[in-house]
């Protein structure tokens, strides 16, 4: 196995993890904001998938490459977490925006 299928490898398995953990979380916690991090993973280990088995698809009817779709899906998911949390008062992004100055 060379470098790059052994970093495509190592990171599917690690999107998998995440993905799985980011959904326990949303279950465990109630909060439903974690899903879209379960988006995020889920579009991440599909984009994985296909590079580790060295695929090159295109959207059906066009050359514009998967690749890029699944990549704008997992930016748009991790986007929309963002933007949920930094209304939620007290969760780390909140209070990352929020500190007063010294």
């Amino acid at each position: 196995m060379d470098l790059w299928k052994f970093i495509a490898a190592f990171l599917l398995v690690t999107f998998v993890g995440h993905g799985v953990a980011f959904t326990i979380l949303a279950v465990k916690r109630r909060r439903s904001y974690y899903f879209f991090l379960t988006g995020t993973f889920a579009f991440l280990t599909a984009l994985y998938f296909i590079k580790f088995e060295g695929w090159q698809p295109s959207v059906p009817g066009t050359d514009f490459p998967l690749t890029w779709v699944l990549r704008i899906g997992a930016t748009v998911c991790t986007l929309v977490y963002l933007c949920v949390i930094y209304n939620i008062e007290g969760s780390w992004l909140w209070k990352a925006t929020r500190r007063r100055g010294a």
